[in-house]
């Protein structure tokens, strides 16, 4: 599922037609549309964005029902939205029957969506042959030319199919820095070793400084140390790098991704900056399971009732990411996914999240962040902030000044 959030376009086209809006759907949607239901959104007589949904299989009345209830129950949670247009998106055909393909479950979403005081706009469906509107009382059987529909000049370019990330192609010497270093990490108790980032690796009392016990840095730096020193690799982590090879902040970013419960803090440090970081790692090295910043932390990860994170940070940690999934055999990924699948998921990606926590879960079944964005994704929810009509707005889940 997708709900692209964005402030409205600066060129503003006018639908005067079912088959002007439907040479917009693409472009609204985000997302290719294929065997897909678009919920296009109304606030007033403007769009308000549209999610894409998997076309159901269920042929089954009562199934349906239920389908459309849910679905339309997240339409009523985007703020601003009192309208909506169905379009279906299908490969089948009107032939032979000559009515438009899945029709029950367009009527299952115009029910509900009355029962929940929705505007329905129009109930439309484009199929293999021909496209219609169910509230088109002059709908020919076998249904409209599809030329009708197809792109003019001046039309948004269809979006590129939206996939998984591919990721920068490496050479041996990289991977072998990139190794080293996550070697260190685990296996020296000043990783690297030397100042990474303005943090003295070798300092006493740092979080990866010589300890009286020599265990390796990544083995012992939450028993003791200075938290500070997490706190401000994680920041750099998300600064533009440039060099001849891997920085060990890469490195770094890897093993600590590949520690279930610490990547949830890296990711919210990614998205919600150095305050809530340094907050989350004292509390998490100080063990205190009823510390505000930990109750955070499940309403962050969980897409709860939380301030918007940064889209601005969370594209650079996308960024840094993939950077270091380039740097991996693809059967190491699993940890770098599963992030990866939340990042996407937490600014309203919701398909490509989806792949992405497949193939963690498929190369690392036990992995909890992939698991808890795919579950989240099955049932067709995002975070509850997706939803808030301008991102730009105040945020009402901000903390006072």
């Amino acid at each position: 599922m997708s709900i692209p959030v964005a402030p409205p376009p600066a060129n503003v086209v006018k639908c005067s037609t079912p088959a002007d809006l439907l040479r917009l759907v693409p472009s609204l949607a985000g997302v290719p549309i294929e065997d897909s239901v678009v919920l296009v959104l109304w606030s007033g007589r403007r769009t308000h964005g549209a999610m894409r949904l998997d076309l159901p299989t269920t042929r089954v009345p009562d199934d349906q029902r239920a389908w459309a209830r849910h679905v339309l129950g997240t339409v009523c949670r985007v703020e601003g939205a009192d309208g909506v247009t169905p379009v279906v998106r299908t490969d089948a055909s009107f032939a032979p029957s000559g009515r438009p393909p899945h029709a029950d479950l367009l009527r299952a979403l115009n029910r509900e969506a009355q029962r929940m005081g929705l505007d329905v706009r129009d109930l439309l469906c484009v199929a293999a042959d021909g496209w219609g509107s169910l509230l088109d009382p002059a709908l020919p059987r076998g249904g409209r030319p599809l030329d009708e529909i197809a792109p003019r000049e001046g039309d948004p370019a269809p979006p590129s199919p939206r996939r998984a990330p591919e990721y920068p192609e490496t050479d041996e010497a990289a991977q072998d820095a990139f190794l080293d270093a996550l070697e260190r990490w685990w296996l020296h108790p000043e990783g690297p070793g030397g100042v990474l980032h303005g943090v003295d690796l070798r300092r006493p009392g740092s979080a990866f400084g010589r300890a009286a016990a020599p265990e390796p840095a990544m083995q012992r730096y939450r028993h003791g140390g200075d938290q500070a020193d997490v706190v401000e690799l994680v920041e750099r982590m998300l600064d533009p790098h440039d060099g001849d090879g891997p920085c060990p902040c890469r490195a770094l970013l890897f093993a600590l991704a590949t520690r279930q419960g610490l990547e949830n803090l890296v990711l919210v440090q990614f998205g919600w900056g150095r305050a809530l970081g340094a907050e989350l790692w004292r509390d998490a090295h100080d063990g205190d399971p009823a510390a505000p910043s930990l109750a955070s932390l499940g309403a962050a990860i969980g897409g709860g009732a939380f301030p918007r994170p940064d889209v601005a940070r969370i594209a650079r940690a996308i960024a840094a990411l993939t950077e270091v999934g380039g740097l991996l055999d693809p059967e190491e990924r699993a940890p770098v996914e599963g992030m990866l699948a939340w990042l996407h998921w937490a600014v309203g990606g919701g398909s490509i999240a989806g792949v992405l926590a497949e193939r963690a879960l498929a190369l690392d079944p036990g992995r909890d962040v992939p698991s808890l964005v795919l579950a989240r994704v099955q049932r067709g929810e995002l975070p509850e902030w997706a939803f808030r009509e301008d991102p730009t707005a105040p945020d009402p889940f901000a903390p006072p000044v």
